[in-house]
């Protein structure tokens, strides 16, 4: 007698895991996106590192991939008529109307290149902004290009410094045994790296804990082969801040204010212990790595305390309007100053050379991106962001990382703060409910 079976014809359900919808995925946000733009957009993150050798004004093969990218972006938006706007728009303004008219009334015009650098600044990070909030699978693509191409040039200049081949590691004579990379300054290349170091904290890119503890040591590695005590004080800066909001986005404030006041007290307790010029006098007698970084803090913060002397009594003795843009060091070298080079400062050399109006503008431009930075952190975020950018302290963190740099080199024509600053505005909670206004208000 034969046997039958039933068999179940229940039709199989498939479901989209989480955290997507289904009917969510139907907006246009979630749509794969235009292929060309995503491929110029990874290409210029993962050249930005390339500027040497440089071109006329200080170009390099970086600013290609860049002026390729925003020209694709805005293309794009032109083609759909999607809303377009200009994140940072009057603090800027005000700083190239400043240089604008500094440069006419120093009769200087190289100075008027510096204004030029500031709209492209604009136009890259307004580029970023538009594309990773008209479409996920950008924002996706740009937080994995930039990460995963910042720690591969990471590895290939810690394997050239270790290796001892110079010209890949960026080591030069007039350095030391300081790498840069292809960043022509240990400095810049070292703030490069904090950069995605702050990025491979704030987003999902890397989700393995192993693997993230091994990306953040090669970037740690790659900075201490920059010898930059500038990049290892915004480091610790971002490290802190970052931490705290951590602490107090998961436990509270209150364990926040215990953890800040117990760290406080044993940094009281250890201070008298710890003998800053002893630390320096032995790195200096120590090996090439620690002579490059540790071992020349003093050199270093006694130049600069006169480079920062020089500069301010440039200002306190020069007129509102200020000495043209990138002018300090031809300023100075005018006057006769004992210690003739650029203001390595941000603050310092914005009111020097672009007067009282630059200041106003370099003020309100660190305002706007406050706010925006503490409202990406703390303000509530859709469920797609959160998946991709899980732990935004850290890039309110990074921000304040950036502000302490900014007192030992001249940051603001750094094209990754502008990717950074794109980023944070593409990010920024109050710009998407702007643009869902826009929107409802077009229909």
């Amino acid at each position: 007698m034969a046997v039958t079976r039933a068999v179940d014809r229940t039709p199989v359900v498939t479901r989209i895991p989480p955290p997507f919808d289904r009917r969510t995925l139907e907006h246009p946000y979630f749509e794969p996106g235009p292929r060309r733009v995503g491929h110029l957009l990874v290409a210029s993150f993962v050249l930005l590192p390339l500027l040497v050798p440089s071109g006329p004004g200080n170009t390099g093969l970086a600013d290609l991939g860049i002026v390729a990218a925003v020209i694709a972006v805005f293309a794009w938006l032109h083609v759909k008529r999607m809303v377009v706007t200009v994140p940072y728009l009057l603090p800027m303004g005000l700083l190239m109307v400043a240089g604008a008219v500094a440069a006419y009334v120093a009769s200087a015009e190289s100075a008027a290149l510096a204004v030029v650098q500031d709209l492209f600044l604009l136009l890259w990070a307004a580029a970023v902004a538009n594309a990773v909030r008209q479409r996920r699978w950008l924002l996706d693509l740009v937080l994995r290009a930039w990460v995963w191409s910042g720690v591969a040039w990471a590895a290939v200049m810690c394997f050239g410094w270790i290796a001892g081949i110079n010209w890949l590691a960026g080591v030069t004579a007039e350095d030391g045994g300081r790498a840069s990379l292809t960043f022509d300054d240990p400095n810049l290349a070292a703030n490069y790296f904090l950069v995605v170091i702050g990025l491979v904290l704030a987003t999902s890119v890397v989700r393995h804990s192993l693997t993230r503890c091994v990306v953040v040591a090669i970037l740690l590695l790659a900075i201490l082969f920059t010898g930059s005590n500038g990049a290892a004080l915004a480091l610790g800066t971002m490290g802190v801040v970052g931490v705290l909001l951590l602490v107090r986005r998961r436990r509270g404030v209150l364990a926040a204010t215990a953890l800040t006041t117990l760290s406080a007290v044993a940094l009281a307790l250890l201070a008298p212990y710890v003998s800053l010029s002893g630390i320096r006098e032995s790195a200096a007698d120590s090996a090439q790595l620690l002579r490059d970084s540790l071992g020349r803090t003093d050199e270093s913060s006694g130049s600069r305390q006169v480079l920062a002397s020089e500069t301010l009594r440039l200002y306190l003795q020069g007129d509102l309007v200020g000495v043209g843009p990138g002018r300090t060091k031809a300023t100075l070298k005018g006057t006769a100053a004992p210690y003739v080079k650029e203001a390595h400062n941000d603050y310092l050399a914005t009111i020097v050379e672009r007067g009282a109006l630059g200041g106003a503008g370099l003020t309100v431009l660190i305002a706007v991106v406050a706010v925006r930075l503490t409202r990406t952190a703390r303000k509530p975020q859709t469920k797609w962001v959160r998946h991709l950018v899980p732990r935004p302290e850290f890039l309110l963190a990074l921000g304040c990382g950036f502000v302490v740099s900014a007192f030992f080199y001249e940051v603001l024509h750094f094209r990754h703060l502008w990717a950074f600053l794109g980023l944070v505005a593409g990010l920024d909670p109050g710009a998407w409910m702007l643009a869902s206004a826009r929107r409802r208000w077009n229909r």
